[in-house]
């Protein structure tokens, strides 16, 4: 990490540098956390950014939203702030086309994680679609000054579908230790998760520090080993930092995967 611009005062890129993506090795990242037997669950990463810009070939400024995703099982993931700062290394850069900017970024996305990146670029966000029931109104007398796993608690209700939420949910940033604000979305069949357990559960992570995908991972593995699930869906839709937005989405279902907007996004 000394090697790399993590954690160091940052200087805005007016040249074009693959080199400043920083990739995260994900396995040293579940170790670290525990959770490394868990390989085996499925999902993306969705990242975008509202603040792509990049010149035409006359040297005009173009402006879109960039999405792009990639499978949670790659060997590495992007470390945030170094994608925020390789989008600005774009900003000067010429392109005779759109397609010339999202091969580019693909690219080069791909030569940093070592696995296939989908790159979209549009002029319109994702929808915004909500049908869950929210938790964050449930009593609570308490919370814990650490990720508690402990007070996730099963009901006595089976469920085929139950679709939950918290826009309450904070962590910190690991590098800067700026607190990462975002909605979870929980989605499960089978024995019922206590709602206020629940809720105490997540606001624990409040003063935790941790990258965005190792909070769901986290969140995922605890709920799967303390309640009965047949099926589990966990997605975080974090605010924007820099213009970014990360949302990832960890799941024990192997199947296509759309990822929509948090009505606070």
């Amino acid at each position: 990490m000394e090697n790399t611009i993590l954690g160091q005062d940052s200087i805005i890129p007016l040249q074009y540098d693959p080199a400043i993506l920083s990739p995260i090795n994900r396995l040293d990242s579940r170790i670290k956390n525990g959770l490394n037997e868990f390989s085996d669950f499925h999902g993306r990463d969705f990242w975008t950014s509202y603040e792509t810009s990049w010149l035409n070939d006359l040297g005009i400024p173009q402006n879109k939203i960039l999405n792009i995703s990639y499978d949670c099982n790659s060997k590495f993931f992007v470390e945030s702030k170094s994608f925020k700062l390789y989008l600005y290394s774009l900003n000067n850069k010429k392109f005779k086309s759109i397609d010339s900017l999202k091969d580019l970024i693909k690219d080069d996305l791909e030569n940093a994680l070592k696995t296939d990146v989908n790159v979209d670029l549009d002029m319109l966000p994702r929808s915004i679609k909500d049908s869950s029931t929210s938790i964050d109104e449930e009593y609570l007398d308490k919370i814990d000054s650490y990720p508690n796993s402990q007070v996730i608690q099963p009901g006595e209700k089976e469920y085929t579908s139950e679709h939950l939420s918290c826009s309450l949910f904070r962590s910190l940033c690991p590098v800067t230790s700026q607190p990462d604000w975002a909605t979870i979305h929980i989605s499960y069949n089978g024995n019922s998760i206590q709602h206020d357990g629940l809720l105490r559960y997540l606001l624990s992570y409040r003063n935790h520090q941790g990258f965005h995908e190792e909070c769901v991972e986290r969140i995922f593995t605890d709920l799967l080993k303390r309640c009965r699930l047949k099926e589990l869906s966990v997605r975080a839709n974090f605010l924007r930092r820099g213009g970014i937005e990360i949302n990832p989405i960890r799941t024990t279902q192997n199947y296509d995967i759309e990822i929509t907007r948090d009505i606070r996004q």
